[in-house]
């Protein structure tokens, strides 16, 4: 009787269809949550920000996909911060602007009598606010000089530096910044000269010195003064194009080539000579021709040496987001800006990640603050234009520069796809 009754237990077993004993097996599939690509960005950056150094330091940041005008992610961008050098993309996009990326600056030699004369009155220099002009182009105008057949000066070398104020410092400078000195005639590697302090002086003193090592007598002195009306062309030296100034400027962040754009921006928008004060309104003059409303702002220099300069990550992203859609002057614009890992300010920053040979940014550096603002192009091949502007922290930058690093970098990982489309 047992063995019966195993054997029919089984057997019912086996039957098919018997309800509840035939029961198919199902397969239950683990449930999944899809997460949002850009949903988990804003969170990543939102962990970047807990950051133990916003304890007290202040943030405004602002990211925009330049084609759709999205934006990808901000926190406070509105907040006015010291934009420190990433002033220099606004001084950049107005010369190209106003000046094109052909521009050249002239530095002028001038004869007061015939040029076949050997014998002449006065020489004039005159500069017109060449930030990269070298004691070779001095020395280059004194031989066209001598083409000439000059063999003696009876009159004085005379400097014209008239193009622009006469105004050194720039507004809101600190102590140690003062060193720079621009004048219309200057050449940055030599000292102004030791008694005025002036460096027009000092690069007539240059010409000088020339003409007397080629036998040429200059009777009388190096003075400051203006070129007459009537006063004849006998050289000419013209610097580089603009576009190549622009790299200069922006790479290595040069306070003191940016200061000459700036001013000359104001010579030739609003008028000689070239002040701060025209600079100022020709750069917000252009951006209220190419942004509409543009939020709270102060220039008051082109370097970002100054802490009068106030602005926020969204005006950034404005500019970067124009300058970008803008055809004509994109490529130039571009091209000048440090690029992650491998150049100017950035070559050492964001090596061996996504970013490094990708992101291009222009940084800006003062004590207690730190800015990274620029384009980077995401795994999906899109472009982003981004402003972080950190401030009122204490110490060394490197904490600021490495939250600004990480998110650069969170930025050009980023796809769209999730993880299941891949």
């Amino acid at each position: 009787m047992k063995t019966y009754t195993v054997l029919l237990v089984c057997f019912v077993l086996l039957l098919p269809g018997c309800g509840i004993f035939a029961t198919k097996p199902t397969e239950t599939e683990l449930p999944t949550t899809s997460v949002d690509p850009l949903e988990k960005l804003q969170t990543d950056i939102d962990v970047v920000l807990q950051d133990p150094l916003f304890t007290t330091a202040s943030i405004g940041i602002k990211v925009v996909a330049v084609e759709t005008g999205e934006v990808i992610y901000e926190k406070d961008p509105l907040k006015l911060h010291h934009p420190a050098s990433t002033t220099k993309l606004f001084t950049a996009a107005t010369a190209l602007a106003k000046l094109g990326s052909n521009y050249q600056f002239e530095t002028t030699l001038y004869v007061d009598t015939d040029v076949d004369a050997q014998v002449t009155g006065n020489i004039y220099l005159k500069g017109r606010a060449n930030p990269v002009l070298q004691p070779q182009d001095i020395v280059e105008l004194a031989d066209m000089l001598l083409e000439t057949g000059v063999k003696s000066i009876e009159g004085d070398i005379v400097v014209d530096e008239t193009y622009l104020d006469t105004i050194r410092e720039g507004p809101g400078w600190m102590w140690d910044d003062r060193p720079l000195r621009i004048s219309a005639l200057s050449i940055k590697q030599i000292e102004p000269d030791p008694g005025t302090r002036s460096r027009a002086l000092a690069c007539g003193y240059l010409l000088k010195t020339e003409l007397e090592q080629e036998d040429v007598e200059v009777m009388g002195n190096v003075v400051s003064g203006r070129v007459p009306p009537d006063a004849q062309v006998v050289a000419q030296h013209l610097s580089p194009p603009l576009a190549d100034i622009l790299k200069l400027m922006n790479k290595p962040s040069d306070n003191w080539i940016a200061e000459f754009l700036f001013k000359t921006i104001g010579a030739e928008v609003i008028g000689e000579p070239g002040t701060w004060r025209k600079g100022r309104r020709a750069v917000t003059k252009y951006l209220s021709e190419i942004i509409d409303e543009p939020p709270v702002h102060r220039f008051v220099e082109g370097s970002g040496l100054s802490r009068y300069n106030l602005l926020s990550a969204e005006l950034l992203t404005d500019l970067l987001v124009y300058m970008y859609q803008n055809f004509e002057l994109m490529p130039e614009y571009l091209a000048s800006l440090p690029i992650a890992g491998v150049d100017g300010t950035l070559r050492n920053r964001m090596q061996g990640v996504c970013a490094e040979k990708v992101l291009r940014a222009k940084t800006g550096t003062l004590s207690g603050v730190s800015a990274l603002s620029g384009y980077t192009v995401t795994a999906d091949d899109e472009v982003f234009a981004f402003g972080i502007l950190i401030s009122h922290y204490i110490g060394l930058p490197a904490s600021a520069r490495a939250i600004q690093d990480k998110i650069g970098n969170y930025l050009t990982a980023f796809s769209r796809r999730s993880e299941a489309e891949e």
